[in-house]
């Protein structure tokens, strides 16, 4: 039996990524820009993953590290497990920034920009912007908070192929 994507990824749980509370778990799953709730690491497997219907998109799993706002660090996970899950498409952490605001990227071949809270890479925009360390991470956060973003640092725990 399929889980309806939309029962579990909601727009609007994006708000959670930039809350200073703490919760049970630390990893949230994306799709389409749209995000579930927390869940414990124990929750997220290819199974989990299975369970929604087959179709063009990938599922990813974060981790979350820090939140940033005005320029300052206001929430870190004291909680971090610096790993990579086992279907990461990463062999070592790599982290990526989540805005609480939309960014449009030119898609070349596109008729109309890719509209995404994820910060892109600028020379491929259809992928995620990673970043190698938390440090840099956490500089481009910083610079991106200074300019009334919300910025949230997250590590790519794991995704997995929906085709």
């Amino acid at each position: 039996m399929f889980n309806s994507l939309e029962t579990v990824f909601k727009h609007e749980n994006i708000d959670l990524l930039f809350r200073t509370e703490r919760y049970k778990g630390t990893f949230i799953a994306e799709t389409n820009n749209s995000f579930s709730g927390y869940m414990k690491r124990k929750d997220f497997s290819r199974e989990w993953a299975l369970s929604f219907p087959a179709g063009r998109y990938v599922i990813t799993v974060y981790q979350r590290y820090s939140v940033y706002q005005e320029g300052n660090r206001v929430w870190r996970n004291e909680d971090y497990l610096n790993e990579v899950g086992h279907d990461s498409r990463y062999r070592s952490p790599s982290f990526v920034i989540i805005l609480d605001c939309e960014m449009n990227s030119e898609i070349p071949s596109w008729d109309r920009p890719l509209c995404s809270n994820t910060v892109r890479n600028k020379e491929n925009p259809l992928q995620a912007q990673t970043f190698s360390s938390i440090e840099k991470a956490e500089m481009a956060a910083q610079k991106y908070s200074e300019q009334r973003f919300k910025a949230a640092v997250l590590e790519w725990f794991e995704d997995y192929d929906m085709y």
